[in-house]
């Protein structure tokens, strides 16, 4: 294991406060997302809206491709004891240059492409590349602001780079013409603005001028480049085999509802901002006892979000589809994938401070063949629960298996594993229950009325017992 900072761990309240601007940050993201796609669904005739979720897939796959990994790795560096913060700014600013100049080989090659053939480059096509372009440096910059506990302007250029760009895109179809051209043209305006100010907010460092960064760079976006690409086809293939294998009518459908996978996933991620800076910050003595801290609050977390999304699903299928009856299922099966997601960011929290990383560059790739595998024939067949089905399941498998591949290390032992089990076997029970219950706009409602409440029992509860467990005069740990 590399040799840790010694930059103390944040204390409690400070740890709860970045926690809660992250938290807070998914949910307006989620939130302008939910108020901004019921419209565009509407505006957009299906040809066209499946043109536009398929190039937002596409972006964000090729943004966490091209970045290869190296937002976590920019933030584990600031807490490396020799050079940390210089080495850090100097993989930020490579990754800046590197996400830009291959965006601009991509453009130059498609219109090669293009020029070369008959039909010409889908200008969706080259705005997407574009967005990727800058993408990375919107990633780096989150990258160095996480490390310097600064949630409030992580959070705007989350905020930025999605709830704006598609608000944007909603204006523009709006008052201009209702196609995926005007739709991408002014999504690409905000993510550029959007790179403008993360440029502002975080300077990196010209790699060259950083002894050795452009190397570290390498080395690292290397071995994980195979695993970034992977992840996020695992997270958002579904929709791009569905437009292979099937139409792009059913990949539309499928990405309606795909916010119910992505949202779990988002809110997660979003509390891994701080669970990884507690982590990574944490030093060789304290990090069993942190991992296990943090453990306890990711399994607890999958859970809630997950129960919340699959209650919710009837509820969203009114507002995010034409065709409610048809996304139901697939809205209530996919938050499944929260507990094997949570999982994952644990364990490879873990590898990531104890450089072994390189794991991931085949660990996820198989997972990824496995799943595409056997997704592909229900696809075909416009099967879209069961390929619902098969995404949770790919999630699971690699919760699991970056697990294993900790487990030989003390901290990676203090992962509750049971508990992540045992959490997704309720969720399982809850979805089936949901799916007994005839489908209704009122039916929906009373779904996600009753699963808040009965988190939010659990969570007084919870404070409640800790409360009394807590000596008076002492702060809990």
């Amino acid at each position: 294991m590399r040799s840790r900072s010694s930059t103390p761990r944040p204390a409690g309240a400070e740890r709860s406060v970045s926690g809660t601007w992250y938290l807070v940050g998914s949910l307006l993201q989620g939130l302008g997302l939910l108020l901004i796609q019921p419209f565009a669904i509407r505006i957009l005739d299906e040809r066209q809206w499946g043109y536009v979720s398929t190039s937002v897939v596409t972006i964000q796959v090729l943004v966490v491709l091209i970045s290869a990994g190296l937002p976590l790795a920019i933030t584990n560096l600031w807490f490396a004891r020799e050079r940390g913060q210089d080495r850090s700014l100097g993989m930020y600013g490579f990754m800046a240059i590197a996400s830009a100049a291959l965006a601009a080989v991509a453009v130059l090659c498609l219109f090669g492409l293009g020029a070369l053939g008959d039909g010409g480059v889908a200008p969706t096509t080259v705005l997407s590349v574009v967005s990727v372009g800058v993408l990375g440096t919107v990633l780096g910059s989150q990258a160095v602001l996480r490390a310097q506990n600064r949630p409030g302007r992580f959070v705007l250029l989350s905020i930025g780079s999605s709830v704006m760009a598609n608000l944007l895109g909603l204006v523009g179809i709006i008052l201009i013409a209702p196609t995926a051209e005007v739709y991408m043209g002014a999504y690409s305006l905000a993510v550029l603005a959007t790179g403008v100010a993360a440029l502002v907010l975080a300077r990196p460092r010209l790699p060259w001028r950083v002894p050795g960064s452009g190397g570290e760079s390498l080395r690292i976006a290397g071995p994980l480049l195979p695993h970034t690409g992977a992840l996020m086809l695992l997270t958002q293939g579904s929709v791009l085999i569905l437009a292979y294998a099937a139409t792009v009518e059913d990949a539309g459908h499928f990405g309606a509802v795909l916010i119910f996978a992505l949202g779990p996933i988002t809110i997660l991620n979003a509390l891994n901002n701080a669970w990884s800076t507690r982590m990574m910050s944490a030093g060789n003595d304290r990090l069993v006892a942190e991992t296990r801290r943090v453990s306890l609050e990711a399994a607890g977390w999958a859970l809630a979000v997950g129960l919340l999304a699959s209650a919710g699903a009837a509820v969203g299928s009114f507002v995010l589809s034409t065709d409610p009856g048809l996304v139901w299922p697939i809205a209530m099966t996919l938050p499944l994938v929260s507990t094997g997601y949570a999982l994952f960011l644990v364990s490879s929290n873990l590898l990531y401070i104890a450089n072994g990383t390189r794991r991931l560059a085949v660990a996820t790739p198989c997972v990824l063949f496995v799943v595409a595998l056997l997704a592909y024939w229900p696809a075909s067949e416009s099967g879209l629960v069961l390929v619902a089905m098969i995404q949770v399941l790919g999630f699971v498998c690699l919760g699991l298996l970056t697990y294993a591949l900790v487990l030989r290390t003390p901290p990676g032992r203090s992962v509750p594993v049971a508990l992540f089990l045992g959490g997704l076997g309720v969720q399982v029970a809850v979805v089936v229950l949901l799916g007994l219950v005839p489908l209704s706009l009122v039916a929906g409602v009373v779904e996600v009325a009753v699963v808040v409440a009965v988190l939010v029992a659990l969570f007084l509860l919870r404070s409640r017992r800790k409360t009394e467990q807590t000596p008076s005069g002492s702060a809990p740990h």
